[in-house]
């Protein structure tokens, strides 16, 4: 990727379980992408730079892309930014929401609940023909911890994937926009310790569909765990993307 990087735009922390046991939340994309290849931003602490990188990552968060703080709106800039200077993005669930937003989507409460634990997401026909997605089944488990959705997309914007709890778990804007609500980033031990931490503090009321008969929430969300290697192949096919957009620039 010559000497451009691909810029990891933080927008939240995991909580503190998580972090004692599997680091820092940025780490989690480190391991997949290595260290060499990124750069880490906190959007929230730091001053935004240019967009002159290969590509952007923006991350998830426990922050709405609905809220008004100062920091949103100068990522959102920054985006805008990058898209002028044909840099490709890929948001992840609060940034696959925040991404949407930036670009004229509605983001609100997703009408089923919570989505937390492991899931099967489905590709649609123009999913399956997308780059985000090569080599990857037309369905597989990806990990999930949101209680927002897209519910609209921005204008021209293509959904590539969808589930029962949520229609547009992946979309494509145009040939540099890409967002997922599902975390290609997160492991199996991530959800082990993510879903104790968010069992506890939320009602039981954002989960209409657990049966209340069955065990515990934290236990009925813990069994859904498993791995998900086909999800994050979006993380590895991101950076193929991103090396072939570096390479037609460069020859």
């Amino acid at each position: 990727m010559a000497n451009k990087k691909i810029l990891i735009l933080k927008t939240g922390e995991l909580p503190r379980l998580v972090t004692e046991h599997c680091g820092r939340y940025e780490r989690a994309f480190l391991n997949v992408l290595g260290e060499d290849r990124c750069v880490v931003v906190n959007a929230r602490k730091e001053m935004f730079p240019e967009p002159d990188c290969a590509g952007i990552i923006v991350t998830g968060s426990a922050a709405s892309a609905n809220d008004i703080d100062p920091w949103v709106a100068k990522s959102e800039d920054f985006l805008k930014r990058a898209v002028d200077q044909s840099v490709p993005i890929y948001g992840i669930c609060f940034g696959h929401q925040h991404v949407a937003r930036t670009f004229g989507g509605r983001i609100e409460k997703n009408p089923h609940g919570w989505e937390l634990g492991t899931a099967t997401v489905t590709l649609t026909e123009d999913g399956q023909r997308n780059e985000l997605f090569v080599s990857m089944p037309e369905s597989f488990s990806a990990q999930e911890s949101h209680g927002e959705i897209v519910a609209e997309l921005p204008p021209g914007a293509v959904t590539l994937a969808r589930n029962d709890n949520c229609t547009h778990q992946a979309f494509s804007l145009g040939e540099r926009i890409w967002g997922t609500q599902f975390h290609p980033e997160f492991t199996p031990a991530i959800m082990e310790r993510l879903i104790p931490s968010l069992a506890a503090v939320l009602p039981s009321g954002s989960f209409p569909r657990w049966p209340s008969t069955e065990p515990p929430l934290r236990d009925w969300l813990l069994k859904t765990v498993q791995n998900a290697p086909a999800a994050q192949r979006c993380l590895d096919n991101f950076v193929s993307i991103v090396a072939e957009r570096l390479r037609v620039q460069v020859g």
